[in-house]
């Protein structure tokens, strides 16, 4: 599964011009369309050209795309139902061919290192997250990372006589209820310290199994472990598996993901601007000046061409925002300016979040209040 750790080799690697091609492919299920990728991400690759304010992509060596195209050509078939991430440099001598989970849009982008935001808003949308399935008597407690399935604990507490026998007037079958209730309490209690001594016990949880079950066993959750439960699922214990878990466990965690990025950008948007946060671009490039993002949020589809500094570092919208001597000399022309950003506030310490749809071009948290640009 890719990781933070990948993504950061990726961006740590540079070349002297832009001459890194990063290209993001859809690969449908349906071999059938398999035929039509390699031209897809040819057409992508001249368009990415088009648009490399340097030199026209001149700087891209001519075995890049081909290597590229190979790729697509030859290995499609494994990367079905994915996003496939390709990057690839002969100055450098890179070729890196990346799955990422679901379809992102597609792209492609000439710089100087390889274009990593469409592979955080993938690895942020898509973590690793456990998965508890119970009834009264049965628990299993998964982790579940993209294709990895791990199993925790299985649990099975011994069962008791069917209710259905009555005894005289019915109290054989109130002794058996009570003992169900007892033993289904001591049950929920033994999961629950799985779930509290569980190396991945910050990351988020979906419950599965009836929803009766599922409310009970809420109701008793630790105000912690409550915290990370993502949502539920019915499911019947009997005869669910790894791979149906984490089918059903999928949108779950997708509806999470989109709730959780609702909530900071209101969170965001009602919090008081220059002090603690800033909601416009010009604004996060100050902060991002002053090393003081603390997280940033950058929305999913847009592409702002700025500039980049050679001396001073500073990233700015138009070349006559640098302070050097000589910004003609120094600034050159960056595909993307959020993408520079979300790299410099990594650098920094700070967080990225992709966001769907914001009211704004880029904000972010502060680490202390920055003047306004003059």
């Amino acid at each position: 599964m890719i990781n933070r750790a990948d993504a950061d080799r990726l961006r740590a690697l540079r070349a002297t011009d832009p001459a890194v091609v990063s290209v993001y492919l859809q690969v449908p299920v349906d071999l059938a369309k398999h035929r039509a990728l390699p031209v897809r991400a040819r057409d992508l690759i001249k368009s990415a050209a088009s648009q490399e304010p340097r030199a026209g992509g001149g700087m891209v060596r001519e075995t890049d795309p081909e290597a590229i195209i190979t790729a697509v050509t030859q290995d499609s078939h494994e990367w079905l139902g994915r996003t496939i991430a390709l990057f690839a440099c002969a100055q450098i001598e890179m070729f890196e061919a990346v799955q990422l989970p679901g379809y992102l849009t597609e792209r492609a982008v000439i710089a100087d290192r390889p274009y990593i935001r469409p592979m955080l808003a993938a690895i942020q949308r898509n973590p690793a997250y456990r998965a508890a399935l119970l009834d009264t008597k049965h628990a299993w407690v998964l982790n579940i990372a993209d294709d990895q399935i791990e199993t925790v604990a299985e649990r099975t507490d011994p069962g008791v006589r069917s209710p259905q026998f009555g005894g005289w007037y019915g109290l054989e079958a109130y002794r058996i209820q009570q003992r169900i209730i007892k033993l289904s309490k001591q049950h929920f209690r033994d999961t629950i310290s799985i779930l509290e001594r569980s190396e991945a016990a910050d990351t988020p949880l979906v419950l599965g199994g009836h929803e009766n079950e599922i409310s009970h066993f809420l109701a008793a959750l630790p105000r912690a472990v409550r915290q990370t439960v993502a949502g539920s699922f019915s499911v019947d214990l009997q005869t669910a598996t790894p791979g149906r878990v984490r089918e059903l466990a999928r949108p779950v965690i997708a509806r999470w993901s989109e709730r959780t990025e609702a909530r900071l950008v209101d969170e965001v948007l009602n919090e008081p601007p220059n002090l603690s946060v800033t909601t416009d671009l010009d604004g996060c490039l100050a902060a991002s000046r002053a090393r003081a993002v603390a997280q940033l949020f950058l929305p999913d589809d847009q592409i702002v061409r700025g500039f980049a500094c050679d001396d001073c570092g500073v990233l700015s919208s138009t070349a006559e925002d640098c302070d050097c001597p000589d910004p003609a000399e120094s600034c050159h022309a960056v595909p993307d300016l959020l993408d520079e950003l979300a790299t410099r506030t990594l650098d920094g310490g700070g967080l990225v979040t992709a966001v769907r749809n914001p009211p704004f071009t880029a904000a972010a948290r502060l680490r202390f209040p920055v003047p306004a640009a003059p």
